[in-house]
């Protein structure tokens, strides 16, 4: 009885884990291409696409999105130890809706209808995937099942 509390409590706080770390993917990777986008404007549309990528690279936002990345393999590393990957991975397809708005709210941008309706595809998808366990196997009983399936093969 103690054993199956304790083992309920472990998953729940693997899945709360695994959650925020999620939330916090999605707002890093959102952070970071919204700051990519604002440092291209600094470029004048007569430049060319060496000149572009020059000028870029010289912004200050620029900067900041790639020092985003150092956080978010940390964070990522964090979730992928609490969660499979099979059910982090499209979750963080929030991201995709959270830079079409950015990208609407900041810069103006135009989410045409066809995009749209992709949107509610992902969010649709996000919401089954959310509905399944975080976790379909037990880590140790990976490591030891790989060299067997790798016997088994042979």
């Amino acid at each position: 009885m103690l054993d199956r509390r304790l083992s309920r409590d472990l998953r729940l706080r693997q899945r709360r884990v695994a959650w925020i770390g999620l939330a916090v993917a999605i707002v890093l990777d959102t952070t970071a291409y919204l700051c990519w986008k604002a440092a291209t404007f600094h470029a004048p549309a007569s430049a060319n696409s060496w000149q572009t990528l020059v000028i870029t690279f010289r912004q200050p936002l620029f900067h900041i999105a790639v020092l985003l990345f150092i956080p978010m393999f940390f964070n990522w590393m964090m979730v992928l130890s609490n969660a499979d990957l099979s059910y982090a991975q499209p979750i963080t397809a929030l991201s995709y809706v959270t830079v079409s708005v950015g990208g609407v709210v900041l810069f103006g941008e135009y989410i045409p209808p066809h995009s749209m309706i992709g949107i509610m595809m992902i969010l649709l998808g996000v919401w089954f995937i959310s509905r399944t366990s975080h976790r379909t196997v037990i880590l140790g009983a990976v490591s030891q099942s790989a060299p067997q399936k790798a016997q088994d093969r042979s």
